[in-house]
């Protein structure tokens, strides 16, 4: 195994002839060029090399100490009110006799002892006490040590500037991840391993999930969450709205069956509502399903899965043409194979017996040939069918199967998906339908009025005009409960 342990060096973490130095700098050189004569000790470092070693004995360690070297101008240069500058702080003549110290004493064990100025990709100058600074510094600092073999990282947490040892943690934690374990060697006590990595990744990865519920990417939320050992009831809820934008209601349905029976109080509530919701869905109620896929086209588009959000607004399209047929002539559109027989037959007897709408429709042409209505109710049918509707088209009894407010707002819905059918020859030619093309936002803003932004919005107002109800998205709700709690540590 290849085992790298890093630290940063401060004035704790040498002492001479008993004594640590006051002036890293000044001291430091003198005691390295007269070395031989002088007592050290690395009262940090050496109890955790052999604590590490002694974990791996079979295998060699390889030991980066980081250094402060600021350069010399008048803000390092000048004096504190102790009389110390900030110069006078640096490191560099106590990495070097850190170095040498650990090469003679840890010989067999330790194989390689690397030594590097902290410094950002412009150099030096840098102020190794502020936060922001350094933490740019160790991204840099670390780069090189990314592409290189090692099965595990150890990360020395005492010693240093604390600003520097906060850069190193967390910036060795996004270069090494799971491999990462960080060594705390109390003063007197013994070298201790701390969690603080498995807190840190969590701490990471609840952050990815709730920057990912912002856009309502459930599937990553959820592999956020899990890595992040989360609840079980948020991880259950999570599954279910997975399974919910996938229309798998019935996988859904049991994902928040979990989510009930992990939880309690109002969550327990709140995942039984959602429960409820689900019943509507898979009686195949049209107006619950339009609303559904105008939910789903929503996180699409938020997600910039274009395609699948073509293919979403070709689905809402159909719904909303089977749901205006169905509320306002009366006739079946479902036509699947176990219903096309005698929805067929019913849909044609209908038809038969009102000639107005019978002689309507034989007068309609498709591609300047006569409309093949009689094959059943597909989209241009439906389409034909909803401008019967709009032009006062009357029952055999002689009454408008819509009244006049009825047929403004099918209007305002026959406007609407007009616009949607600019977006065809682009959902035509996407890999959802018959070709391989592409499908970029740019393209959608160019074909659809309004631009892309007002897809959405015209889904809604859609749904309001054909009197249905547009209730906040289930999806915004999960969304709003699992961040709430997340932020929370639940």
């Amino acid at each position: 195994m290849t085992i790298l342990v890093m630290c940063n060096l401060g004035n704790s973490d040498l002492v001479a002839d008993g004594k640590r130095p006051s002036k890293p700098r000044p001291e430091g050189e003198q005691l390295w060029r007269s070395f031989t004569e002088h007592q050290f000790e690395l009262p940090i470092i050496e109890p955790c090399l052999r604590f590490i070693a002694g974990r791996h004995p079979a295998d060699q360690l390889r030991l980066v100490c980081f250094y402060t070297d600021q350069p010399e101008n008048p803000e390092t240069t000048k004096p504190d009110r102790f009389g110390v500058s900030l110069r006078d702080k640096d490191t560099i003549w106590l990495a070097h006799i850190a170095q040498r110290l650990i090469r003679e004493q840890f010989a067999g064990q330790v194989s390689e002892v690397e030594i590097v100025r902290i410094e950002n990709s412009r150099g030096p100058d840098l102020n190794p006490s502020v936060y922001d600074e350094v933490f740019e510094a160790y991204a840099y600092l670390l780069q090189r040590f990314v592409n290189q073999q090692v099965d595990r990282c150890y990360i020395l947490t005492a010693g240093g500037i604390p600003a520097c040892n906060f850069a190193l943690q967390l910036q060795a934690m996004i270069a090494f991840a799971d491999r990462c374990h960080f060594i705390y060697p109390p003063e007197g006590g013994k070298v201790t391993e701390l969690r603080i990595g498995e807190e840190m990744s969590k701490a990471f990865q609840r952050v990815n999930a709730l920057n990912a519920l912002d856009q309502r990417n459930f599937p990553a939320a959820l592999l956020s969450a899990r890595a992040a050992q989360v609840g079980e009831w948020i991880i259950a809820l999570l599954e279910y709205a997975v399974y919910r934008e996938a229309f798998d209601f019935q996988q859904a349905m049991q994902a928040g069956a979990r989510a009930q029976r992990h939880s309690s109080g109002s969550i327990r509530e709140f995942c039984r509502e959602l429960q409820d919701d689900l019943q509507q869905l898979i009686r195949n109620d049209a107006a619950a399903l339009l609303r559904e896929v105008a939910y789903s086209a929503d996180i699409a588009y938020r997600n910039g899965r274009y395609a699948d959000l073509l293919g979403r607004l070709f689905r809402f399209q159909e719904g909303v043409l089977r749901l205006i047929v169905e509320k306002y002539l009366g006739l079946p559109t479902d036509f699947s194979k176990e219903q096309r027989e005698a929805s067929l037959a019913r849909y044609l007897e209908q038809i038969d017996g009102n000639p107005a709408l019978r002689d309507f429709l034989d007068q309609r042409t498709l591609d300047g040939k006569p409309l093949r209505y009689r094959d059943g109710p597909n989209r241009p049918v439906m389409q034909a069918l909803l401008e019967f509707v709009l032009n006062g088209g009357t029952r055999a009894d002689g009454t408008p199967f819509a009244t006049k407010k009825d047929r403004e707002r099918l209007s305002g819905v026959r406007e609407r998906l007009n616009r949607l059918d600019a977006l065809a020859e682009l959902r035509n030619q996407s890999v959802i339908a018959h070709g391989f093309a592409g499908v970029a936002r740019e393209a959608i803003d160019s074909a659809y009025k309004g631009g892309a932004d007002q897809i959405v919005p015209d889904l809604y107002k859609m749904i309001e005009l054909l009197d249905s109800p547009v209730h906040e998205s289930p999806f915004d709700r999960i969304a709003g409960k699992v961040q709430r709690e997340l932020r929370r540590g639940s």
